[in-house]
């Protein structure tokens, strides 16, 4: 039994490296009343992370397919990266909430091989409170926690925590973190749900 076990564990876990694998990181570059590159294709699965480089801005949407999350970030000195995970095929355009039509984007995105379209945001899934937090974070979980892990990581990159959640409910202390934003990603099977949090 326990072997049988271990390789359907195995097997799992091939499934889910095959599917993260597929996807990869495209970097727009944000200033001088400008994304770069302002527009291009990328596939479900992907991450498309904003990068601050001069000016006060913001990434903000304007359309987006059904069923995808909307998003709405500063984009500044003080929040200079912003992580968005593509969870629908489609046409997706936004623009600087600040600087409006003089600075715009967009992307299409499709769905590659082997890569599942997730049908909700991250918030269907995941409740995190209070955020922003001090002292406890709670995060409690809407699906079970089999074959899951917990990542979460500074805006730099830097990873702070990294665990599989025993339970539905789950109490991090966050109080010893430094002030800022905190970005967290839960693979869980085939998928990988993306969210962010912030600690004052």
């Amino acid at each position: 039994m326990k072997t049988i076990l271990q390789k359907a564990a195995l097997f799992i876990a091939g499934i889910s490296f095959a599917a993260i694998t597929h996807a990869t990181v495209i970097t727009v570059t944000v200033a001088n009343l400008s994304f770069s590159p302002a527009s291009f294709t990328a596939n479900v699965g992907d991450t498309v992370m904003w990068m601050w480089a001069a000016g006060t801005h913001t990434t903000t949407s304007l359309t987006v397919p059904a069923g995808a999350a909307t998003w709405n970030n500063p984009m500044t000195s003080a929040s200079p990266m912003f992580n968005y995970v593509i969870t629908q095929p489609g046409s997706y355009t936004y623009w600087c909430n600040i600087h409006k039509t003089s600075m715009e984007g967009s992307f299409t995105a499709t769905v590659a091989a082997g890569v599942p379209v997730v049908s909700n945001s991250i918030r269907d899934f995941v409740t995190v409170f209070p955020n922003p937090a001090s002292g406890m974070l709670n995060m409690h979980l809407k699906v079970s926690t089999d074959n899951e892990e917990l990542i979460i990581s500074d805006v730099s990159g830097k990873e702070m925590l990294r665990q599989n959640p025993a339970s539905i409910d789950n109490a991090i202390n966050v109080s010893t973190w430094p002030k800022g934003v905190y970005f967290y990603s839960l693979k869980r099977k085939e998928q990988m749900l993306n969210g962010k949090f912030e600690v004052q």
